[in-house]
């Protein structure tokens, strides 16, 4: 016992100092730290973590619980994988339509709870059922007015699969493991992966013309648009981080004067019109003087123009303000640091010991994954998406159980003393 406890104090320093070494690259190299973390560590992350998980039985009570996230994942996949390759689009943009994405998200998770919990099948069947009603009424498209502001439903649809799964996640599996082992050196732990990305993002100046970005960080991160680019930008907007880039003069003259289609409905008289007195204002925001509309004499936000995100808009705010590279640092530092925690405690979670045939397959995979995103990022991005996403899914159970964990473990430690273990 005393020799675990040992080993395990090492490994929870040694977490201490990859912290460190995570926030030196995530400082040094934001973005690269991240994409490069991301491609090469992740993909073999997700696959033994599922090979795990599978061995124990995902943390849920029922056998097959398993099934209903994976068949999420597959449709999920499915959806995206129509939209990257064009292939039956038709099926993208009905889940687009009907906001599918973001429902049956929320349904996995929310059915996570149930895994976790319920042994009882028809309970849990019921149970499901009535999840799925009420999580298809709260997120219908015809709601989507009242829940674009709201931060749950953000945190839920768009934070969970990404930066609560890597940073908050991780944090509470970390808290859960220190608490039922009364490891003192867990809890130091903790109190470094708490302070270690505060004093990475707000304590350390930013020098946007010393970055260290390079071109393949701005490419990759972009990703003809299927990257994380817009990832960034919708967490900077809702939480209200940036001023929404301004509907400008140009911006009006390109997509609305002088593009094919206007060309055709526009006069020539009016379009010569309107190129001469905007030419020497491009820059500035577009005003519209028709008293009947809702910006009338305001800027517009260029999102409410345009109907979707301009990249050249945001691509100053994403790569070279303060804002943007604060935020990548937390980004970079919470998925290269959740891979690592991951790899470092190979001894503790043992999710190696496995038949040597899985094992072979999952290193073939894990390089057959690194090739492709070598090759082109954002084709990476696209034929790994199931495996990426699917993971979470999968991982939702476990997030149940690390939770109610943390509170059985607290409470017996409050109630009987830090050296009380529960059975």
């Amino acid at each position: 016992m005393k020799l675990n406890m040992l080993k395990e104090d090492r490994i929870n320093y040694l977490n201490i100092g990859l912290m460190v070494l995570t926030a030196i690259a995530a400082y040094l190299f934001p973005f690269e730290t991240f994409l490069l973390a991301y491609a090469y560590l992740g993909p073999l992350h997700y696959l033994t973590e599922i090979s795990w998980l599978h061995d124990r039985n995902y943390f849920s009570k029922g056998k097959y619980d398993f099934l209903l996230l994976l068949i999420v994942g597959v449709l999920l996949s499915y959806a995206a994988f129509a939209k990257d390759f064009g292939v039956s689009v038709e099926v993208y943009d009905y889940f687009v339509k009907m906001n599918l994405f973001d429902k049956l998200l929320v349904f996995a998770l929310f059915s996570s709870i149930l895994f976790a919990l319920v042994k009882n099948l028809i309970v849990k069947i019921i149970a499901i059922l009535f999840l799925y009603v009420f999580v298809s009424g709260w997120l219908s498209p015809e709601k989507s007015d009242n829940n674009g502001g709201s931060t749950m439903v953000f945190a839920l649809t768009s934070l969970v699969p990404t930066l609560i799964h890597v940073y908050l996640f991780t944090g509470l599996f970390m808290l859960f493991g220190a608490l039922k082992s009364r490891s003192r050196s867990g809890l130091w732990q903790m109190v470094g992966f708490i302070l270690v990305p505060i004093f990475l993002v707000f304590f350390i100046p930013v020098d946007v013309k010393r970055s260290n970005l390079t071109e393949y960080g701005k490419n990759a991160y972009y990703a003809g648009g299927d990257g994380f680019f817009y990832t960034s930008i919708s967490v900077l907007e809702h939480f209200k981080l940036i001023d929404e880039p301004k509907f400008t003069n140009k911006q009006f003259l390109e997509n609305y004067v002088n593009n094919e289609k206007s060309k055709q409905n526009i006069p020539i008289e009016e379009r010569k019109r309107l190129n001469d007195s905007l030419k020497k204002r491009l820059n500035e925001p577009y005003i519209i003087n028709d008293p009947t509309n809702e910006y009338y004499k305001k800027p517009i936000p260029v999102k409410n123009a345009l109907g979707t995100y301009d990249k050249d808009s945001y691509w100053g705010i994403v790569f070279y303000s303060n804002i943007g590279i604060m935020l990548m640092r937390f980004i970079a530092f919470a998925y290269l640091y959740h891979y690592l925690n991951w790899f470092s405690k190979t001894e503790v979670i043992r999710w190696h010991q496995v038949p040597k045939i899985r094992f072979a397959a999952v290193i073939i995979l894990w390089i057959g994954a690194s090739v492709f995103y070598a090759y082109d990022y954002s084709l990476g991005l696209s034929l790994l998406f199931f495996l990426s996403f699917s993971h979470v899914l999968l991982e939702f159970p476990l997030n149940i159980v690390s939770i109610i964990g943390i509170g059985k473990e607290s409470y017996l430690i409050a109630t009987k003393g830090f050296n009380s273990k529960g059975n």
